[in-house]
């Protein structure tokens, strides 16, 4: 287990994993397939915080804008794909 410290207002979402296919897609239809599925998105978990984040906890379900998940940043942490997005792109944290 890689361990980090998030800095800032960052957070890190986790994403939701897809069905495992035989089939091998290129990567240009990989990112298709990944911006088609962000638009269903409607509950995420949060992964990590940075350390200025007040509002949000790890492990806690939040909505986030599909544009702001279209723009985020992917970072592989322990062989899964995060995305990082600063603490206001999330529009409702469930609790």
């Amino acid at each position: 287990m890689e361990n980090f410290r998030l800095k800032g207002r960052r957070v890190l979402i986790d994403v939701p994993q897809r069905k495992e296919s035989s089939i091998e897609l290129s990567v240009k239809d990989e990112e298709y397939m990944l911006a088609e599925a962000m638009k269903l998105w409607t509950r995420l978990t949060v992964f990590a915080v940075g350390d200025t984040v007040d509002s949000v906890l790890p492990g806690q379900l939040v909505y986030v804008t599909t544009s702001s998940l279209e723009h985020a940043e992917k970072v592989e942490i322990n062989g899964q794909m995060k995305l990082m997005i600063i603490e206001g792109d999330i529009a409702i944290i469930w609790e």
